[in-house]
């Protein structure tokens, strides 16, 4: 087995001496430390055996370093000082990102363009977001998340568990496409659709029109932005979910076709358990939910 020089490295060891000989006492160094004495006193005991030196020496009632602790002191001193403002300025970091593991089309079309506005109401200076966006639901979450966002028909069931989209799924058309009126079943008969494969468009011509036709297809995606996109380049009218499509809506780009909808299933969020000790994730939950809309798609 490789040797490792960490594995054998004292530590809390070197901490004790450094305080012992800082402070002149043990039982300060033990109060600073939040240990007992006795355990300064055995670690004090441990690093001198494994130096084969002695560090420090009794005198009257407090300690003194040896001329060779008092030579040790000083670089000891500065290397503990040093690791201590590095994981002060790593803490200080963490706490300042925020980490979101999200599904790929909420990631993109929403949480992505929302970031310049949610990081002026969070008003944090350095403030990082970090997004996951490969979520899958029902898997847990990323082991660096604090909140995560996922997409189901039981939304707010589960403690923790927020409701911050209430989905579904409508046609869409260019906005440039001139209309004098909402699209019909004879207009959807002699035109060619996009289709997204999670969205059905029989389906949905029966929920708006109490009946439906063989679709006529000009291109299939798997992907519902890239069905967007599609029906933005002239190739048919579009059904997909109204998270997909709502940047495009706001961006005066897509406009809905016709009033008939269905429904498409919930996005909800909820902090992880680290994310519930960071006041910063817990404060960006609450302005998600400010800017969510849990009651339209």
């Amino acid at each position: 087995m490789k040797h490792s020089l960490l594995r054998d490295l004292p530590l809390l060891e070197l901490v004790a001496v450094e305080a012992v000989i800082r402070l002149g006492s043990v039982a300060a160094a033990a109060e600073e430390l939040s240990v007992t004495p006795s355990a300064i006193s055995h670690r004090l005991r441990q690093i001198e055996r494994a130096l084969g030196v002695a560090l420090v020496e009794r005198r009257g009632r407090g300690i003194a370093p040896t001329a060779t602790g008092h030579d040790c002191h000083a670089e000891l001193a500065r290397l503990i000082a040093d690791f201590r403002d590095t994981t002060a300025r790593l803490r200080a970091q963490s706490l300042q990102r925020v980490h979101l593991d999200v599904p790929p089309v909420i990631g993109v079309t929403w949480i992505t363009p929302l970031l310049p506005r949610l990081r002026e109401r969070l008003g944090v200076p350095g403030l990082r977001f970090e997004l996951s966006t490969n979520r899958v639901p029902g898997v847990a979450p990323n082991p660096d998340a604090d909140l995560f966002i996922d997409f189901g028909t039981a939304a707010g069931d589960a403690p923790g568990q927020h409701l911050l989209h209430r989905g579904s799924v409508r046609a869409y058309v260019p906005a440039s496409e001139a209309r004098s009126g909402d699209l019909t079943l004879a207009e959807l008969a002699s035109r060619a659709l996009v289709r997204h494969t999670s969205a059905s468009w029989p389906q949905w011509m029966q929920a708006a029109f109490g009946e439906a036709i063989e679709p006529r297809y000009a291109v299939s995606f798997d992907d519902p932005v890239s069905a967007v996109e599609a029906c933005l380049a002239g190739e048919g009218p579009v059904l997909v979910g109204s998270i997909a499509a709502r940047a495009y809506v706001e961006a005066g780009l897509l406009h809905p076709a016709h009033p008939g909808r269905l429904e498409a299933g919930d996005y909800t969020v909820e902090l992880t358990p680290r994310g519930q000790l960071k006041p910063l994730a817990r404060r960006t939950l609450d302005q998600l939910l400010a800017l969510g809309d849990a009651s339209t798609g």
